[in-house]
């Protein structure tokens, strides 16, 4: 915005030197050849101080209107960047809700390993001694059967 009310100024200030460049100019023309008094002059310069005046009243007013304008700009930022900080709160908060979960998800995968381990161990024992009883009943039936 800057660059733009400085362009704009900028060109308003050059066309307004132009202009009372051409005044001057104009002025001291007609004075060489004798068209102008000295009262008509004065009436002149007079009325164009009056527009320029009334020219410079209104690019204040125009300044003033871009610095409502930017003053709006400002508060719509400061409103957003408010509204963003409270979903940026409440992702942050969802991130430690999750991290929290995923270690508790990760103790509870750990201890269910664990628990499987233990109970394929258990079923091996089992199994293994349910086959010593097997071949020691065999073994008594084949010792019983043969004497």
């Amino acid at each position: 915005w800057t660059s733009v009310i400085s362009y704009e100024g900028d060109q308003r200030y050059s066309m307004m030197a132009q202009r009372e460049a051409w005044y001057e100019d104009e002025e001291a023309t007609m004075e060489r050849h004798g068209l102008l008094g000295g009262q008509q002059v004065i009436t002149r310069r007079g009325a164009s101080t009056e527009h320029d005046l009334i020219r410079r009243r209104e690019q204040i007013e125009d300044i003033s209107q871009e610095i409502t304008d930017v003053q709006e700009i400002f508060h719509d930022f400061a409103t957003l960047v408010k509204d963003q900080r409270v979903e940026i709160d409440d992702i942050e908060s969802n991130i430690m809700d999750t991290k929290e979960k995923t270690d508790e998800a990760l103790k509870e995968v750990v201890m269910a390993s664990d628990y499987s381990r233990r109970k394929r161990n258990a079923l091996c024992y089992t199994l293994f001694f349910f086959l010593l009883v097997t071949v020691g009943v065999g073994i008594f039936a084949y010792e019983l059967s043969g004497n």
